[in-house]
């Protein structure tokens, strides 16, 4: 029985993450221009109708890419996409 329970545990696991993933990618979600990157999660972002905004970068972006400039999409002021 445990041994049944832990391979459904890790079965289920990346179809939850999955979706939390899938809840951030909803709308609204805006555009904007990443200004600064303050650490390995951190950065400053521009808005094109607001202000500058400090915000998370989420995990499953590679920030290896990111550079100041780069257009980005943000979903409730959290990076979640870039184009460079």
């Amino acid at each position: 029985m445990e041994e049944e329970f832990v391979a459904n545990q890790d079965r289920l696991k990346p179809q939850e993450d999955r979706s939390k993933v899938d809840d951030l990618r909803g709308s609204p979600m805006s555009v904007g221009n990443l200004e600064e990157l303050i650490d390995e999660n951190h950065a400053i972002v521009s808005s094109s109708v607001g202000p500058e905004y400090y915000v998370s970068i989420l995990s499953f972006v590679d920030k290896d890419q990111l550079e100041p400039g780069c257009s980005i999409l943000m979903h409730n002021k959290v990076i979640d996409g870039f184009m460079c």
